[in-house]
């Protein structure tokens, strides 16, 4: 089908339009460079046999991740405490592991689909690459806890086929993205066909497509009846990471919190980041959490805020604590949230008993919680159901749609000062913005040191704060009632299309192997 590019201008390849991906989301939000890069790889996996073709993703997934999580190194080296040679082979380990995980089985995988489904023509071999693209995709998203980073849908959210979010979901998203671009790919190849039936109809539905995501931005997903309307006061401090968990400058941070949050407690609600409260609950923080209800109480307000929590039990006559990544409402309103979703390394240890001590990397403030339970209620404020999500929580897309189902509006925290000045803050704040459009919500989100920000129920920012800088993001926000369709039916209902998809690729391949042998066995 494609001239065979073997050995080292192949990897070249497949390495040069896997750094391109990150170009496609923000800052640079250059988002037909992914399609670049998906078609790139494709033709790079041609004719290739099966080990060739892990190797070739492999490459293409060092190239992805080299690029797309370049901000792990910041978190080692600056935070961690990581020599420069150190952190950028931890860096570089971490990006090869990644691309092992989810690039290297999706090249092997299609090879050996290709061969078994007896796919040899340009379109099937397109349809099945995008249906395993979307495989390790949803993969990404739970598989070894997860790290769905740089799905391709996110770098979308500023077209019209965004608008399709609320119903399918960012992995829906990017089928339909997938689906544009490889039907593009076929019509261009095949554009000898056009007077074809199959050619127009191809080219009818992709256009269909993206014209129908522009009429949609006008559907409203969720029900304006019977709400309000908010004042909000996000407060980002940009208290400084090494600063943030030495106990000699929590009275300071809190103080700083208390000056910049003075001129706002008549908002309805006023935000604290993550871990904003550098103590723990209740052991260290209670007093102090009682003090700022007390002020938030004045202006029957509620004051939201992050800090860890402790949790004591007695076991066998010993006692055993467990620490928990949370968030707590106070004054006007009530309700605690303990993280679910924790990052590894960050706020636990994989391997604990053989990693912990080894370098300060692995020691970092804060990196032993547990995870929260999974049925945890809203939070509520003067009557306001919030779902409240803590930082990396946000990334992923049906936990968010199931955890907000009957919320009125959504909450995210987060401390992205991990990450310093590299692209990590805008990508995740880019996810932010999807999870409000999918469930038709407003979204607040508040920051260390940014991105802050108001993002309303069409995933469109409001008003949001620069980074790097103390202050305090004020603005109104709009409660919602109802679910969305994604919200109700998350991704099961594209997993169910592109199963039978792939057993109708199969029940053809049987065909054509039964029919083979009636030929040869006729004399």
């Amino acid at each position: 089908m494609t001239k065979k590019l073997v050995g080292w201008p192949g990897h070249f390849l497949a390495l040069s339009v896997g750094i391109i991906w990150a170009f496609g989301f923000a800052p640079f939000n250059i988002w037909p460079l992914t399609g670049l890069s998906l078609l790139g790889f494709f033709f790079s996996l041609q004719s290739l046999t099966r080990r060739q073709a892990l190797w070739r993703a492999l490459w293409y997934g060092i190239g992805f991740y080299g690029v797309g999580v370049s901000w792990v190194y910041v978190s080692i080296h600056q935070y961690g405490s990581a020599p420069i040679a150190l952190a950028v082979f931890l860096t570089s380990l971490f990006v090869i592991f990644l691309s092992f995980l989810f690039f290297a089985p999706l090249g092997w995988t299609y090879v050996w689909l290709t061969q078994r489904f007896k796919a040899s023509t340009l379109g099937s071999r397109l349809v099945l690459f995008g249906l395993l693209w979307l495989v390790f995709e949803w993969l990404k998203t739970w598989f070894l806890t997860g790290f769905p980073w740089l799905l391709l849908g996110y770098a979308y959210i500023d077209t019209p086929l965004a608008n399709w979010s609320p119903v399918i979901g960012s992995l829906g998203l990017s089928a339909l993205v997938l689906a544009s671009w490889l039907g593009l790919t076929w019509l261009t190849i095949q554009r000898k066909q056009w007077t074809s039936k199959l050619w127009q109809c191809v080219l009818a539905c992709t256009t269909l497509l993206w014209v129908a995501g522009a009429l949609l931005s006008n559907q409203q997903w969720t029900d304006n009846a019977q709400t309000k309307t908010l004042t909000v006061s996000a407060v980002q401090a940009n208290i400084p990471q090494q600063l943030k968990w030495n106990k000699e400058y929590a009275h300071t941070t809190l103080a700083t919190y208390r000056t910049l949050s003075k001129d706002h407690w008549k908002s309805d609600l006023i935000i604290w980041p993550e871990n904003a409260i550098p103590l723990v609950y209740p052991l260290q923080a209670k007093s102090f959490v009682d003090m700022f209800a007390e002020e938030a109480n004045k202006y029957q307000n509620t004051l939201i805020t992050g800090l860890p929590f402790m949790n004591q039990k007695v076991i066998e006559g010993q006692p055993y604590r467990t620490f928990y990544n949370g968030i707590i409402a106070a004054g006007n309103g009530s309700g605690s949230y303990h993280k679910q979703k924790l990052v590894p390394f960050g706020e636990y240890v994989p391997l604990e008993d053989l990693l912990r001590g080894l370098i300060k990397f692995f020691n970092l403030p804060m990196s032993s919680f547990s995870s929260g339970d999974s049925n945890q209620p809203h939070l509520i404020a003067d009557q306001t159901k919030i779902a409240a999500f803590i930082c990396y929580e946000i990334v992923y897309g049906d936990f968010v749609a199931k955890q907000a189902q009957q919320s009125n509006l959504l909450i995210t925290i987060s401390n992205d000062s991990w990450f310093g000045a590299s692209i990590g803050p805008h990508q995740h704040f880019q996810m932010a913005r999807m999870r409000a459009l999918e469930t038709g919500r407003y979204l607040i989100r508040a920051t260390n040191d940014g991105v802050s920000a108001i993002i309303n129920d069409q995933g469109d920012v409001i008003t949001q704060l620069p980074q790097f800088q103390a202050d305090v993001l004020t603005g109104k926000v709009q409660t919602k009632q109802g679910n969305t369709p994604y919200m109700i039916w998350q991704s099961y209902p594209l997993l169910l299309i592109i199963g039978f998809i792939l057993a109708v690729f199969g029940w053809n391949a049987r065909q054509k192997q039964s029919l083979a042998m009636e030929q040869t066995s006729t004399p």
